[in-house]
C-alpha cells in the first residue's frame, strides 16, 4: 500500500481527509506546522511530523518513506514561495503522484489576485513532471460555521457581495473527492484540473434563510460596502496582504464567476455533492 504524506492536515480540509482517509484504511503521514500540533495528533495514533514549508530538507524528511501527497497551501503572503518549495520537496522526496488543493476559477494568468497566486502553486505542480491532480473548491460552507460563526449568531451575515450566487462546497466533499485520488493513484483522473462546487448556487439572502430554517435563529443577510468589509478584517487583526486576498474573491464573486455549478464531486467519488441545507441542519447548534 502507498503512504500518503498530508501537508496541512490539521486545517479544515486537512482535518477532514484525514478522517475520510481513516475511513477508507489508508496508511498515512501527518504533516503539521508544529510539535504541539503533531503531538495532539500523535495522541491520537497519527503518523505525524513536523516541518516547515520554508524549509525543503524538512519537507523532504517529513515525506520520508511517502509514495503519493496531498498539498495545500495556508492562505499566507508566501503562498507561493511555499508552493515552489513544497514541489521541489516532492521530488527531492520521490514523490510519485500530488493532488494539490487550490482555488476556484485559480489560474496562473486569472485577473483577481487570489486566483492568479493559487494558479501559480498549480503550474508549478504541473510543471513538475511529476502525476497529478488538481482540485479547485469553490468557497466552503464551514466558514458559516467557524470564522464567521459568530457573526451568524449576531443575526447578520455582512458581505460585499449584493446578490450573487456562489456554489458553496462542503469540505468533506473536497475531502473525499482527495481520498479517492489518493488512494487509487488518480487513475483516469492524472494530470486532470476539476472545479469542485456544490450541488446549487445560493445567494447571501439564500444563505441566511436556509441557517435560519436550520437554527431557530433570525438571521437576515446584509450586503455591505466593499469598504465596511475592509475596515472589519482590519479590526480583526487581519494582515493586509489577506484582506486584499478576500477582496479580490469578493469582486469575482460580484461578477457572477462563482455561482455556477459542476458535477465533478459526484464524477470523482460518484456519489453527490452534499446540499448548504444538509450542512446547515447538521451545524446548527453552532448557532444557537
Amino acid at each position: 500500500m502507498s503512504k500518503i504524506f498530508v501537508a496541512g492536515a490539521a486545517g479544515n480540509i486537512g482535518t477532514a481527509l484525514l478522517a475520510s482517509l481513516h475511513a477508507a484504511g489508508a496508511d498515512v503521514v501527518a504533516g503539521v506546522h508544529d510539535q504541539d500540533k503533531a503531538k495532539t495528533l500523535s495522541d491520537l495514533g497519527v503518523d505525524a511530523r513536523p516541518f516547515d514549508f520554508e524549509d525543503v530538507d524538512s519537507m523532504v524528511r517529513a515525506m520520508d518513506g511517502c509514495q503519493r501527497m496531498f498539498l495545500i497551501i495556508p492562505l499566507q503572503e508566501r503562498l507561493t514561495r511555499f508552493g515552489h518549495l513544497a514541489v521541489q520537496a516532492a521530488k527531492d522526496a520521490g514523490i510519485e503522484y500530488i493532488v494539490r488543493t487550490s482555488g476556484y476559477a485559480a489560474s496562473s494568468d486569472a485577473h483577481w489576485r487570489l486566483g492568479r497566486e493559487h494558479g501559480m502553486v498549480d503550474q508549478f505542480v504541473e510543471d513538475s513532471g511529476i502525476p497529478f491532480t488538481v482540485l479547485r473548491p469553490n468557497t466552503f460552507m464551514q466558514n458559516f460555521s467557524t470564522i464567521m460563526a459568530e457573526m451568524v449568531k449576531g443575526g447578520t451575515i455582512s458581505m460585499p457581495e449584493e446578490d450573487a450566487k456562489v456554489s458553496y462546497i462542503d469540505v468533506r466533499d473536497i475531502a473525499d473527492c482527495a481520498t479517492t485520488l489518493l488512494t487509487s493513484g488518480g487513475g483516469e483522473h492524472v494530470d486532470k484540473m476539476y472545479a469542485l462546487t456544490g450541488p446549487e448556487g445560493l445567494s447571501g439572502a439564500d444563505v441566511a434563510a436556509q441557517i435560519s430554517a436550520a437554527s431557530g435563529r433570525d438571521v437576515t443577510y446584509n450586503p455591505i460596502a466593499e469598504e465596511a468589509f475592509m475596515q472589519g478584517l482590519n479590526a480583526m487583526g487581519m494582515p493586509e496582504w489577506n484582506i486584499n486576498m478576500l477582496v479580490s474573491l469578493t469582486r469575482v464573486v460580484k461578477l457572477g464567476m462563482i455561482g455556477n455549478v459542476t458535477k465533478a464531486v459526484e464524477f470523482i467519488t460518484g456519489t453527490p455533492a452534499r446540499t448548504f441545507s444538509d450542512f446547515a441542519a447538521e451545524h446548527a447548534a453552532v448557532w444557537k
